[in-house]
């Protein structure tokens, strides 16, 4: 019989109970009609999108709120890093070390990388 998680909590509970997950993926996603790659590296998903606009849409329209996915990814022993255009801009989960410029914007315990932030914002030549 399968369940389902009626709740937050409930997810987390059912994740606490398992051993920590290991991800082999190598996917792309469409959506919106914006395309963007999600590969899995045993514990690290990376999520690589085409611009900075792309990945603030995916941030502003995110099923589940920041912490709860921080936690969620912690608790499965999995880490998400956010990249544009190949740059690491931000991190979630179990290996993420919180920044306090994010908890000082309300994103949570999230990791973000400002050197990143500033090559996904630099436009490219040739």
């Amino acid at each position: 019989m399968v369940t389902t998680a009626k709740a937050v909590g409930d997810l987390f509970d059912q994740v606490e109970r398992k051993p920590d997950l290991l991800v082999d993926a190598d996917l792309t996603v469409e959506r919106d009609g914006v395309a963007f790659s999600v590969r899995g590296y045993d514990d690290l998903v990376a999520v690589d999108l085409p611009s900075f606009g792309a990945a603030l849409t995916l941030w502003r329209d995110r099923p589940v709120e920041g912490r709860d996915a921080a936690a969620a990814l912690t608790v499965a022993g999995l880490t998400a890093e956010i990249r544009v255009r190949g740059a690491p801009v931000a991190r979630l989960g179990a290996d993420a070390v919180p920044s306090s410029l994010a908890k000082r914007l309300g994103l949570g315990p999230i990791e973000l990388f400002l050197d990143g932030t500033l090559l996904a914002l630099t436009p490219r030549r040739g």
